[in-house]
């Protein structure tokens, strides 16, 4: 039998509370999250660290973004964001609740949330808010 460890790309991360310097890989994080019981990363605090996708990130309550490279833009800081279609449930995303994020750089991460957070996104980085 092969020993699974040997292909694993990243090791394994911290169960924090802060990160700091330090490469996160968003699917790697929300496996061992849902792994430990939880739905969500909650509570956490991310300190000059690069973020890495694919994956869109949802900010739920208290998620807050200090002095970070939210990622390529295109152009148009609204290619970082989706806008959920149902009122109740994003299926897909990463959630995350009270989290900090200072100086982090985000690299093929999408956006998503309320309205409210959706347009302050927009109004923070220099996009127009709906």
């Amino acid at each position: 039998m092969t020993d699974p460890a040997k292909y694993m790309p990243w090791r394994p991360l911290g169960e924090g509370p802060t990160y700091e310097r330090e490469q996160i890989w968003l699917p790697q994080l929300i496996a061992q999250t849902m792994s430990a019981g939880s739905p969500m990363v909650e509570g956490k605090t991310f300190i000059d660290c690069r973020i890495e996708g694919p994956a869109v990130l949802l900010a739920i309550d208290g998620c807050d973004f200090d002095g970070c490279d939210m990622g390529v833009t295109g152009g148009d800081v609204r290619n970082l964001l989706l806008r959920p279609l149902g009122p109740q449930k994003v299926i897909g995303a990463i959630a995350f609740r009270n989290c900090t994020f200072r100086r982090c750089a985000f690299f093929s991460v999408g956006f998503t949330g309320s309205p409210d957070f959706i347009d302050n996104f927009l109004t923070v980085l220099g996009g127009k808010a709906s």
